[in-house]
């Protein structure tokens, strides 16, 4: 029985994309150098099942309406903003921790994500975008 040589490389390709597409989340958070001012970073996961990426935002206090997710260039890109409301009217405020602003991030989709058939879903401050992989016929 000949061995088909090109099946191989493909699993060592998803691998390389899915090692790049977690160094460019961790090691380079969504790659722009920025002013954080008027920005907030929105916590998020990404993970990986047999025929997806799966990526989820928390955005807590963010309407769905003022949430933006599309592809541009190769690119997943979000975009938001949230408003703080400050509901006192008396007294001093000392700290604050919660952020308001406007926020985009870019992850650069690997070839292997079927930008097509990308889908979002924001569901009790929680966004949820799922990045199909490309199905791929096994030569038998």
């Amino acid at each position: 029985m000949a061995k088909d040589d090109s099946i191989f490389p493909r699993p060592v390709q998803l691998a390389q994309e899915v090692d790049r597409l977690f160094d460019e989340l961790i090691h380079r958070p969504w790659g722009s150098a920025r002013s954080t001012a008027n920005l907030w970073n929105p916590e998020l996961d990404l993970y990986e099942t047999e025929t997806a990426f799966i990526l989820e935002a928390d955005l807590p206090g963010v309407n769905e309406q003022d949430v933006s997710v599309v592809v541009e260039n190769g690119e997943l890109v979000l975009r938001g903003t949230r408003s703080a409301t400050r509901t006192t009217t008396q007294g001093t405020f000392h700290y604050s921790e919660r952020r308001s602003g406007s926020f985009a991030r870019r992850l650069r989709l690997p070839a292997s994500v079927d930008q097509e058939h990308i889908q979002a879903e924001f569901t009790h401050g929680v966004l949820r975008v799922t990045l199909p992989k490309i199905r791929r016929e096994r030569s038998a």
